[in-house]
């Protein structure tokens, strides 16, 4: 390539290439400085002359919100031009002089955890601030975060809507389409995967990285525990403290809903964790062999309550005695009292059996009909959810069986689906997917989220910003709901569906 892109930029190398797009540096021949740039020619998937209009369109938008995003963060490369030529779409953009993460890691080892903090604190307020505008990265990776010479600010570039646009056709229908999913293999989470991206899969790509840096392998090369399909990489790290691991476990939680709801919660998270190491427990002063000690896990498991914190803490019960006060004499006669106790309780055990088989058999009866019953979403609330009681005192009815709901939902057109009184979770989410992709033509419903015996809420504002949440109390899962389409940006945040996992409580 030697003549001049848009007669105005010479190339002078190379820099990579992939399936979408090619990248060249480039010098702007109409600056004084002649300054140095990136320039990216992007392909179209397909050269469909009815989608062009469409594409041009689409990729106009997209350098427009590129624009912006690089006046608001020094974080994000500036966008200096656009254009189109010869069926190829080009962008221009700053050139950040630096490395990137997974060149830094090659060529250095795995980072200290410090290190790693400072990246990732350095980075969250940055993906806030384009979630606040409603745009997902979509392609957040070592490869994509560059480390700034200048002066050691990491900057994330690459964004992956513009590549999805170039990924438009026109399916059987002739409608257009979006064919191709954006993401990185082993970086990206599983609705990304299924093409249904939310906030939450950043924060899961960004989790990965941070682990990546932390290990020096890549996801594939890591274990996964057979039981849960968590990623297992404590082992692989010599010294993490279990503040970090546990903030980076849920971060990375294979269920969207129990990872962190915004980037800026990660970051808080981060912030109140601890990276000392973990404190020893000083051996206990006695020439006796005293019982082992209890290893502490390597992470805390994550909590699952929406506002992750349980409903109560339970306090290690405080030893009344010092282990230095054992003598031998106490020893025997303790001895002595715990084989008098044991003999006692496999007396009572046999004596009692019996009845406590009965009232087993009793409980454990299985309803051979389980049923399972959906009521479909209207545009208008139902004559039984008018007649409910005011939201303020509704709680789920308590249930004999576990009581799933369901809400699925279309991103772009802000349609919902939902499903109630389901006795599985996988049940009641494949039923609230049909009824909102009944409502869409694009079929691009997902599942959005899900709970058992509880009550959730979906908000949503004009600007096209959403909130979920659930609580056991409808009026706490619409407070955090309402919050989380603040955090977003949502000015004007309406309530759109209430419901419970067994009943509906409002729906518009």
């Amino acid at each position: 390539m030697t003549k001049l892109l848009n007669n105005r930029y010479q190339v002078l190398d190379v820099l990579g290439g992939g399936g979408f797009s090619t990248t060249f540096l480039v010098e702007d021949t109409h600056m004084p400085s002649r300054r140095r740039c990136v320039l990216k020619q992007l392909k179209p998937v397909s050269m469909d002359p009815s989608i062009q209009t469409l594409v041009q369109e689409r990729f106009q938008r997209e350098a427009a919100i590129l624009e912006t995003l690089g006046e608001i963060s020094d974080q994000i490369p500036r966008l200096h031009a656009y254009f189109t030529e010869a069926h190829q779409y080009y962008l221009v953009q700053e050139l950040i002089v630096g490395h990137t993460l997974a060149e830094v890691v090659q060529a250095q080892g795995a980072l200290s955890e410090a290190t790693v903090l400072d990246i990732l604190l350095s980075l969250l307020p940055v993906i806030e601030l384009i979630h606040q505008r409603g745009i997902i990265h979509r392609d957040i990776k070592p490869e994509n975060i560059i480390l700034r010479d200048q002066d050691g600010k990491p900057v994330l570039i690459d964004f992956g809507a513009v590549k999805e646009t170039l990924g438009t056709v026109v399916n059987a229908e002739g409608q257009p389409t979006g064919s191709v999913v954006i993401g990185t293999p082993g970086f990206m989470a599983t609705e990304q995967s299924r093409g249904f991206p939310t906030y939450a899969s950043d924060l899961y790509s960004l989790g990965l990285t941070a682990i990546y840096l932390l290990t020096g392998k890549f996801p594939h090369e890591l274990n996964i525990d057979p039981q849960t399909s968590q990623l297992r990489w404590h082992q692989s790290v010599l010294n993490v403290s279990s503040g970090l691991a546990a903030v980076l476990d849920r971060s990375i939680n294979l269920v969207a809903r129990d990872r962190y709801p915004t980037a800026a919660a990660f970051g808080q998270a981060l912030r109140d964790s601890s990276i000392k190491p973990m404190p020893q427990v000083p051996p206990a002063p006695v020439p006796m062999a005293s019982p082992p000690t209890p290893v502490p896990m390597a992470s805390p498991p994550v909590s699952t309550y929406p506002s992750g914190i349980p409903p109560t803490a339970i306090t290690p019960p405080v030893a009344s005695e010092s282990s230095a006060d054992f003598t031998p004499k106490k020893v025997g006669i303790l001895s002595a009292i715990a084989l008098a106790s044991a003999a006692l309780s496999f007396v009572a055990i046999q004596n009692l059996w019996p009845w406590v088989a009965d009232r087993l058999a009793e409980n454990t009866t299985i309803d051979p009909n389980p049923t399972s019953t959906a009521t479909p979403p209207s545009d208008s609330p139902s004559p039984e959810s008018l007649a409910s009681p005011s939201p303020e005192l509704i709680t789920p009815s308590p249930a004999t069986r576990p009581q799933f709901a369901a809400v699925a939902y279309s991103v772009p057109t802000g349609t919902y689906g939902y499903s109630y009184n389901f006795s599985s979770q996988a049940a009641a989410e494949a039923r609230a997917l049909q009824e909102c992709n009944q409502r869409v033509t694009a079929q691009d419903c997902q599942a959005l989220f899900s709970f058992q015996d509880a009550c959730g809420t979906l908000v949503r504002a004009t600007s096209g910003v959403y909130g979920w949440a659930w609580d056991q109390q409808i009026t706490a899962s619409e407070t955090e709901a309402q919050q989380q389409c603040r955090n977003h940006g949502g000015t004007d945040c309406q309530v759109l569906l209430n419901l419970c996992s067994d009943r509906v409580i409002q729906s518009r």
